[in-house]
């Protein structure tokens, strides 16, 4: 590899690196407001993923200068294409932080019962889903099975929490019709919230790719 090339890769990752981490700090702010109720911390969550769009289109600039610059062989072509879908797959992620953030504000001002057992198991289990994601970029090839198996065990219990808090949702909407636009709108807030948790083994699966090739499959 040449030494400019791994300079430009490696700013590359370091900016993906700081986009991924805004998104996890953001979303830990989130579940810490589930208890505290603290609302502005919630506006340090919002800031913290605030611009994310244009984070990501800077990263896919400099990706595609790397590669028109550098011409990289295929392992680090793979690399660089890594980056710049993973940084896509962060962007969202910090779309859906945001959005967390908005409901849970909005949830504390209305004075809506927010402590639930299983809701705050379901933010944890996420937040470790995308914690473990983070470490992925930087993390060493030998460490790849072990974060990637993890994610997938996070995941899969995300999926668990999805169907309880749907059921228990939906059951409310059939006793209690006069909150309707309350429950729709915590229902809409599960089932986007479960997409962090999709998100961080789309890039899981992303740096499998760029480490060991074969097809990818999203």
């Amino acid at each position: 590899m040449l030494p400019k090339y791994k300079e430009a890769l490696d700013k590359l990752i370091e900016d993906a690196y700081k986009l991924a981490n805004s998104a996890k700090e953001g979303f830990e702010i989130v579940v810490e407001v589930l208890e505290s109720k603290d609302l502005e911390r919630l506006k340090e969550a919002k800031a913290l993923v605030k611009g994310s769009s244009k984070k990501e289109s800077k990263i896919d600039m400099k990706a595609i200068e790397t590669l028109a610059l550098y011409a990289p062989e295929a392992t680090d072509l793979r690399k660089v294409a890594t980056i710049i879908k993973m940084s896509s797959e962060f962007s969202r992620i910090c779309d859906y932080v945001k959005a967390q953030a908005n409901t849970l504000m909005q949830e504390i001002i209305n004075e809506e019962p927010i402590d639930d057992g299983t809701r705050v198991a379901f933010y944890k289990s996420t937040l470790k889903a995308l914690s473990l994601s983070v470490e992925l970029i930087k993390a060493d090839d030998s460490a790849l099975h072990d974060l990637i198996r993890e994610i997938s065990i996070e995941e899969s219990k995300c999926d668990d929490f999805v169907s309880i808090l749907e059921k228990s949702i939906i059951s409310t909407m059939c006793e209690n019709s006069e909150d309707m636009e309350f429950i729709v709108s915590r229902l809409n807030s599960v089932r986007k919230l479960e997409r962090i948790s999709d998100r961080c083994v789309n890039i899981a699966k992303l740096m499998k790719f760029a480490i060991e090739g074969g097809k990818l499959k999203l």
